[in-house]
């Protein structure tokens, strides 16, 4: 069987690692037919990689689409405010279409591209890869067979952890609203989309609360400077220094994505030229760091949501409490606990360790993605129509937290944006 032809735009840490990777490794499922990358080192990696032609390797997207090769798909990885227009032109050109979370960064924008995609009848999935897990399919499974009578409500942490937090948040390609989306967006899409299918019904009102709270100049310890290797006094109890994350013997992520040159010397001249050598006090960072949101859904099912990046690890826990019993679990532990109410038991279902990103959820995902273009069978768990839906959930949320986190209406916020 032949593999679904597909161009790549963006060969970032999710494009080269997640993407680009998995068509190294299963060439007969997906193969990269050119790719469109601003970075020279990072583009003629996938070059060689996948063995692409110079005139198929391109700095930017626009190029590429205007010297298109014979393909069926594209993958869309580049940087949030750089989705819009690519996706409209490869609805235009009726490709199937794989893009990263967040599909917009907008209201606007998603209004736009969600009445452009009514029409479109190829594949068009967002990579919502939760969905995907072993760990939160079990969980979909149990409610759905009744294991805890009726759902009732759900508590959702997403424990982002102290290290993911100042690369990516602080340091990195969304700490800033202005170049990149409202963190609640930008990492907690998500989670929003995960409540949304546990909940099985629509969202009918939010409302959030939270801040920039600890990562800004008035909280910097005395004396530091503005790159941690310019001497900093607080370089032994800082858990922030950057000596501490890309200077050890890891060198895949975060230390990936700092620079293409993961020797020592490389990773240092990065650090003391590049954002991720800043400290986390002195970066130019405006997107909350600690995060509440509460939702009711239409169907009476009651959520408390919290984003927090003062965790000492990146996981994800959950509780959902029904009238019969209770579910519990953490994601990285591949355990799940159901508690029975009547028989007082205690199931404890223990999961395969996964492999690969976002706990197995990558590769599925993209097998997914495949599967369905090949039978052009418009889309399999992630359905365009419920992405739009999480993203107009998280894009209320933010509007309550930066307006006095009032209880924003759903219905009322998608027709108006406000």
């Amino acid at each position: 069987m032949e593999p679904i032809k597909a161009v790549l735009l963006g060969a970032g840490n999710r494009g080269m690692y997640v993407y680009a990777e998995y068509a190294k490794m299963n060439p007969r499922m997906l193969k990269i037919m050119a790719v469109a990358e601003p970075d020279g080192v990072k583009r003629k990696r996938i070059q060689e990689d996948h063995h692409i032609p110079d005139n198929l390797a391109f700095p930017s997207w626009e190029d590429l689409f205007a010297r298109l090769p014979p393909c069926e798909a594209v993958i869309i990885a580049t940087q949030d405010q750089q989705h819009a227009a690519p996706l409209a032109e490869a609805m235009a050109r009726n490709l199937h279409i794989l893009c990263e979370k967040p599909i917009v960064p907008t209201w606007e924008e998603c209004r736009a591209i969600e009445g452009k995609a009514a029409g479109f009848s190829k594949v068009f999935m967002i990579a919502h890869v939760l969905k995907y897990t072993s760990f939160f399919s079990r969980i979909k499974e149990l409610l759905d067979a009744g294991r805890i009578g009726k759902l009732i409500g759900m508590d959702l942490i997403e424990n982002v952890g102290h290290i993911h937090i100042s690369h990516s948040f602080v340091r990195g390609n969304w700490r800033n609203l202005r170049e990149s989306s409202p963190m609640i967006l930008a990492k907690s899409c998500h989670d929003m989309d995960m409540l949304y299918w546990l909940a099985g019904a629509p969202c009918e009102s939010v409302s959030s609360y939270g801040n920039l709270n600890y990562f800004k100049a008035e909280n910097a310890p005395p004396g530091a400077p503005k790159r941690c290797l310019e001497g900093c006094p607080a370089m032994i109890e800082c858990p922030y220094h950057v000596s501490k994350i890309y200077l050890t013997d890891n060198i895949r992520w975060p230390t990936n994505v700092i620079t293409t040159d993961l020797s020592m010397e490389g990773r240092l001249k990065a650090l003391e030229t590049g954002p991720y050598g800043r400290c986390v006090f002195h970066c130019d960072n405006d997107v909350v760091d600690h995060q509440t949101v509460m939702m009711r859904f239409k169907n009476g099912v009651s959520v408390n949501f919290i984003m927090s990046g003062f965790t000492m690890l990146t996981h994800r826990t959950i509780t959902l409490f029904g009238t019969g019993g209770e579910i519990a679990g953490d994601m990285e532990d591949s355990q799940i606990k159901v508690k029975d109410f009547s028989s007082r038991n205690v199931d404890v279902i223990e999961l395969a360790k996964p492999v690969g990103g976002h706990a197995g959820g990558d590769v599925n995902f993209v097998t997914d993605f495949v599967r369905m273009a090949r039978d052009n069978a418009g889309a399999g768990r992630n359905l365009i129509k419920d992405s739009f839906e999480s993203h107009f959930m998280s894009l209320a949320a933010e509007a309550s937290r930066t307006g006095g986190s009032r209880l924003i209406n759903l219905d009322d916020f998608r027709k108006n944006g406000r």
